[in-house]
């Protein structure tokens, strides 16, 4: 059993933009040719790689009216300047018709957005908050991550802001928090970019590619329904009432539009996370380097952002997420009680952290069991992508770089799609292409997890002693971010 643990962890998958893929299981349970080929590469991947274990441990309601009047039915593929929607007012119902319509400005919703308008394909946005959301803290950007932001138009905005990170350094909080090995990317795992960005300027600079009015916020869905061949109407809480031929749900881990295509609530995986954003306004003192420091079920980070914020994490083992503190104070005494006596370098930067600048978080994911899970689209109107599809535990650090993944694949198999019958098949082929990719990411993020919250003392030594120093190897472990993406030539917008 071991050694088929270890197996799974060290496999490592890449990625194509538009590649072919192993097919999808049957909707009866049965396994099409490539998915039985899948599970053989996972169950078979040589115990030789038991490396990279060490090196894991661096890381409805319904809408109840009678359907509504066929509206003139909109031409899929469009330039921008023709994302205007029919609107009906009357006393009682705000309605408009839309070709494209992206629930959720997040990552995954803006990242989409902007790849579609790159290709001539307008979308609105909906956001349920009334400014774009400026919670969490930072978020870690591997290869793949940058490779999409590229892409997309952005990547060198937000490299001008972040520090590249070039190694990393791994300790133990005994004896003082002696060193256990550190490393190099440029040696390890050369022409890998990790750079850590701040979540807030990351969603404004995407929506600031956008033209004014793409994003409606104040707009939280309330049902959902489909309307046979005109499409699905969505409902807001404010009234409004929006016929789309194309709904794509980017609404995040809690999706309500993932519930309503039958699938289950995200499953928490047994530990919480601490996570902050430090300040220095003199500027900050830390080389570039990942800093990772392993306890017994508790194990925590940091790493610069900026040359004056370091961002840090905390994941500690708790068999329920408990009651939600809101208290400023409370959550960042209670963090720093988590690693009374830890180094002080974590302590000094956790303690230089704004009190409101701190968020405590269950870890969750699920799991797209092939067989088990619904389909990621729907008749060829709904489709899926980022966490509202598959959340994942961040120990990976794959969770954004996926959601941003999703985006330019969707979209490259949107945009050329044309009638009913050619959007149904671009949905499939996405989901075909991302499923083979996210589902084993998933599922190797959360083993990692479940191994790097060890409590147990002797697993402890042997990894503080042999596993980290003797076997960590960085490369095979970052085999995953190679994700091949050409970049997309923005098509001509109207004026």
């Amino acid at each position: 059993m071991r050694g088929r643990v270890l197996c799974l962890l060290s496999y490592s998958w890449s990625g194509t933009c538009g590649s072919r893929s192993p097919t999808l299981p049957n909707q009866d349970g049965k396994t099409k040719p490539g998915t039985l080929e899948l599970w053989r590469q996972l169950s078979t991947a040589p115990a030789q790689e038991t490396p990279a274990v060490a090196m894991a441990l661096t890381t409805s309601t319904f809408l109840c009216s009678p359907p509504l009047p066929r509206p003139r039915r909109p031409r899929l593929r469009r330039r921008y300047s023709a994302a205007a929607s029919t609107v009906t007012d009357s006393a009682t119902t705000r309605r408009s018709d839309e070709s494209i319509v992206i629930v959720g400005a997040g990552v995954a919703g803006l990242a989409t957005a902007l790849a579609l308008r790159r290709l001539g394909v307008g979308a609105a946005v909906l956001e349920q908050g009334a400014t774009l959301r400026a919670g969490g803290t930072s978020l870690t950007l591997f290869k793949n991550g940058w490779r999409v932001l590229d892409a997309i138009g952005v990547a060198d905005e937000l490299r001008a802001k972040y520090l590249r990170i070039q190694g990393m350094r791994m300790r133990s909080p005994a004896a003082g928090g002696r060193d256990l090995r550190e490393f190099s990317f440029e040696e390890e795992a050369p022409g890998q970019e990790v750079r850590a960005v701040e979540r807030r300027v990351l969603l404004e600079t995407l929506a600031s590619k956008l033209p004014p009015g793409t994003i409606s916020f104040s707009s939280k869905l309330k049902s959902i329904a489909e309307q046979g061949p005109d499409g699905t109407l969505l409902e807001l809480e404010d009234g409004r009432q929006i016929l789309s031929k194309i709904v794509i749900g980017c609404d995040g881990v809690n999706s309500p539009i993932a519930r309503w295509m039958g699938f289950s609530e995200p499953r928490y995986v047994g530990h919480m996370a601490f996570r902050g954003l430090a300040e220095y306004a003199d500027g900050q003192p830390f080389e570039p380097k990942v800093n990772y420091i392993y306890g017994r079920g508790v194990r925590a980070g940091f790493v610069p952002v900026s040359p004056t914020k370091v961002y840090w994490f905390i994941c500690f083992n708790r068999q329920d997420p408990g009651p939600k503190i809101t208290d400023p104070a409370a959550l960042k005494g209670e963090s720093l009680d988590l690693v009374r006596g830890w180094p002080s370098d974590l302590l000094d930067v956790m303690r230089s952290t704004p009190e409101g600048a701190v968020v405590r978080t269950p870890l969750v994911d699920r799991w797209l069991w092939p067989g088990r899970a619904p389909s990621a689209s729907r008749g060829g109107r709904v489709v899926l992508a980022g966490d509202a599809w598959h959340p994942m535990t961040p120990n990976l650090g794959q969770g954004a770089c996926c959601a941003l993944e999703d985006a330019v694949v969707l979209a490259r198999r949107l945009a050329p799609a044309a009638g009913a019958d050619g959007v149904e098949v671009a949905m499939r082929a996405y989901e075909a292409e991302r499923w083979a990719r996210v589902f084993p990411l998933t599922a190797r993020a959360g083993l990692v997890g479940a191994l790097v919250q060890w409590e147990n003392p002797a697993v402890c030594a042997a990894r503080d002693g042999v596993v980290i120093p003797r076997l960590v190897r960085l490369g095979p472990f970052l085999e995953h971010t190679n994700f091949e993406c050409d970049l997309i030539e923005p098509a001509p917008q109207s004026p």
